[in-house]
């Protein structure tokens, strides 16, 4: 079935997320002399593991947001034996540095381009609202939609239902017409599926995917999306 409407996930969708914490955490390193204790690869090993733990517990619900902001460099440099006294003004220093390497990821710009020229569009991603807002500012999205959901506003995160009920209602689509781009499994695959809506998987940062892991379309160069939904 041809999809009415089609929402586009925002972070390794549309704005290559993993380029710009990678190239974010490089300056950041290089800016605090409490790093010269360690080297680079230790620190994003250390740094990752953690930011994933304190992410998996604030989509339960069980942490606040200013609780992960200020754990997620706390916990690692511990980890490291690293001076913990300027975690706070580390990781401020961080999301500072995020904002300056907000890229499109490749081919995302010309295919959301030719999408918003042929269906109704939309946005919903998970994050924190004042951070989503400002990358729909900087990427300029306000020209292909006004409709975003920011998870933080709806109070639970992607996969939880209530993210996708609330995008249903606004598209004002049938949810078996609602077509979901996103690189997630677990947020953006299986919420998007649960709620009825129709899925496509960007797999472009995808290492390993599992026999099991399907998608109504999968593809990993987003020329191969707008040809799926010209029937090509």
């Amino acid at each position: 079935m041809k999809p009415s409407y089609i929402y586009f996930d925002l972070d390794n969708t549309l704005l290559n997320h993993n380029k710009a914490e990678s190239e974010a955490q490089r300056e950041t390193f290089t800016g605090f002399p409490e790093f010269e204790e360690t080297d680079i690869d230790s620190w994003l090993i250390a740094y990752k593991e953690e930011n994933h733990k304190l992410w998996l517990k604030y989509q339960e619900g069980k942490i606040d947001r200013e609780f992960l902001q200020y754990q997620r460099f706390l916990r690692p440099m511990k980890k490291l034996g690293l001076s913990t006294d300027r975690s706070a003004e580390i990781g401020r220093a961080y999301m500072q540095n995020y904002r300056k390497y907000w890229t499109w990821v490749d081919g995302a710009k010309e295919a959301l381009e030719l999408v918003a020229d042929q269906f109704p569009v939309g946005i919903v991603t998970n994050g924190f609202l004042e951070t989503q807002q400002k990358k729909i500012e900087v990427m300029e999205l306000e020209q292909y939609t006004d409709n975003f959901i920011i998870t933080e506003e709806v109070g639970v995160m992607k996969p939880h239902p209530k993210v996708f009920d609330v995008a249903t209602e606004r598209s004002g689509a049938e949810r078996n017409t609602i077509l979901y781009v996103g690189d997630s499994y677990s947020s953006d695959v299986i919420g998007g599926r649960d709620a009825g809506w129709q899925t496509a998987w960007f797999t472009a940062f995808m290492k390993d995917i599992e026999e099991n892991q399907t998608a109504d379309f999968m593809f990993d160069r987003f020329p191969m999306l707008t040809d799926y939904l010209n029937g090509k």
